[in-house]
């Protein structure tokens, strides 16, 4: 089977040099490897920086960096792609100017990586540009996704949408011994990973716990948090469960290295997310066997499939209830379903056969 090539187009303006870019698109730099590795596909990134024209070599995947849309553009051609693959949904003007380039010629997929493209003139844009894209990748299109860009006008209602998780675990295995040794106390030690802002809902999480917490009397919550917008909210939140604030605790963010300890030493994942595009925290806590416990959106669903059950995002008598029953999921079956949906390997060939439909 002839290899599929591939220009992986990275559209942030980046100020950094190269190889620090790239150290800062690791979900990037690791879907490009791993279709190199499958051996059916031929990919090449070009990004888009201020700086001069340049160009490295990073795990024999060539990465270029091009200094305006137009150069972009011109490099894409260069390449004799056979399909297109565009990071984000929002660069409408750069999917104008490959699409009248490549004049239907070659594909153009665009991948969805949690833009919610508000306002109307965001929705105008794209309609005016949507005749040029022949798939959208979602993690949870068959799970509604995209529904409500469909709903917008951004999506054709007809459009072509396709399965692709957007990432896989960028944590190394604790077999690797990554990272430094974390001890979490409780049992269950309920680990909660993610930015303290509303769509995380992480008051939610503080109020599910304390109702779980009532019947659980050695549970202990864990909020890893790095954004701290609303700190005060949790933190008052916490003091308004009195008893059982004791057992809730709300630690400083940690680099992605150190993510290994954390997932190891917890028996359950809590997730109140209102909103996500995936959530990588989720994937890489189900290959550390870490039992589920998240809310009902796209993505989580697209992710947990019939792991678990999940709750209606809000409801925290039901996260609650799940919180109380989630030791009765096994670890090995988690990271069964981890190893069997969540892998890189798999990320490969859903990204091959969206290619190659669209082609």
């Amino acid at each position: 089977m002839t290899a599929v090539r591939v220009v992986m187009v990275m559209p942030p303006v980046t100020a950094l040099e190269p190889s620090l870019a790239l150290d800062q698109w690791p979900t990037l730099t690791a879907t490009a490897e791993a279709l190199r590795c499958h051996g059916e596909a031929e990919p090449v990134v070009i990004c888009r920086t201020n700086r001069t024209e340049s160009e490295l070599v990073r795990d024999e995947v060539r990465y270029v960096f091009a200094p305006t849309d137009r150069r972009l553009v011109e490099l894409v051609l260069v390449q004799r792609p056979h399909v297109v693959h565009l990071h984000g949904l929002g660069f409408t003007r750069l999917i104008a100017r490959l699409g009248r380039q490549l004049r239907g010629a070659v594909p153009i997929v665009v991948q969805h990586h949690g833009e919610q493209l508000l306002g109307w003139r965001s929705a105008a844009g794209h309609r005016a540009v949507r005749r040029f894209i022949a798939g959208y990748l979602f993690t949870g299109a068959a799970t509604g996704q995209g529904d409500a860009l469909i709903e917008r006008g951004i999506v054709r209602r007809d459009a072509r949408l396709f399965e692709v998780l957007e990432s896989a675990s960028l944590v190394p295995p604790p077999d690797r011994g990554s990272g430094p040794a974390v001890e979490l106390e409780g049992d269950p030690a309920i680990l909660w990973v993610g930015r303290l802002v509303a769509s995380k809902e992480p008051v939610l999480a503080v109020e599910a716990f304390a109702l779980a917490a009532a019947a659980a009397e050695r549970a202990q919550l864990h909020l890893l948090a790095t954004d701290r917008t609303l700190e005060p909210e949790v933190r008052l939140a916490i003091r308004a469960s009195a008893a059982v604030s004791n057992r809730i605790h709300l630690h400083e963010g940690v680099p992605r290295a150190e993510m290994a300890g954390w997932y190891s030493a917890a028996d359950v994942y809590f997730s109140t997310s209102r909103r996500e595009g995936s959530n990588y925290s989720l994937i890489e806590s189900l290959s550390f066997g870490c039992a589920p416990v998240v809310s009902a959106i796209a993505p989580h669903r697209a992710i947990v499939g019939d792991l678990a059950p999940l709750f209606a995002p809000g409801d925290a008598a039901t996260a609650a209830k799940l919180l109380g029953e989630a030791t009765s999921i096994d670890a090995d079956e988690v990271r069964r379903h981890s190893d069997t949906h969540l892998t890189w390997p798999v990320v490969v060939e859903q990204l091959l056969a969206a290619y190659r439909a669209v082609s």
